[in-house]
């Protein structure tokens, strides 16, 4: 079975390049290898009164640019990175991935300068291809002024962390 792998993210042209490339290319995706498994439930390790649980197949899901700013493109994805943002700004995560994956979980923590997490998310993805994944944030009442730091996750591994000040 792949297993899924979540890079060191790259800089943004390669990346921007490599989603290029890879949105440009077809295909079949591979067939199961022989001999492979069918997946396996809880009612085959542990009888016939227990709950049945699917495992998935972990598929190739890529994490290759974690982008942080205020402003999205039409595609839904940060159109300018941003270091410094003010506090009325909604500040959006964008996390693009290549690859494909039948179900991967995508969790975001937002932590202020003391790595106190003040908010976080998650959502299932079913993914086939170049995807761009954005968590928008903006607190009741605005940023209180300081540093901020998003860490966005890819079944439980960190795809990238990125920080921005509030002034």
């Amino acid at each position: 079975m792949p297993r899924r792998r979540v890079r060191p993210l790259v800089n943004r042209p390669i990346a921007f390049a490599l989603v290029l490339l890879l949105a440009g290319c077809g295909g079949e995706p591979a067939a199961p290898a022989a001999g492979a498994e069918a997946p396996s439930t809880a009612a085959d390790a542990g009888g016939a009164g227990a709950e049945q649980i699917v495992q998935l197949p972990q598929g190739s899901l890529e994490a290759v640019a974690l982008e942080v700013g205020v402003v999205l493109d039409a595609d839904g994805r940060v159109a300018a990175v941003a270091e410094r943002v003010r506090p009325g700004d909604a500040v959006h995560a964008s996390l693009v991935t290549v690859g494909e994956s039948e179900a991967a979980m995508l969790a975001i923590a937002w932590r202020d300068a003391s790595g106190a997490e003040i908010d976080a998310d998650e959502r299932a993805i079913t993914a086939s291809g170049p995807a761009v994944h954005t968590f928008t944030r903006q607190p009741e009442g605005g940023w209180a002024p300081g540093r901020y730091e998003v860490e966005v996750s890819v079944d439980g591994e960190s795809a990238g962390v990125r920080s921005f000040d509030v002034r």
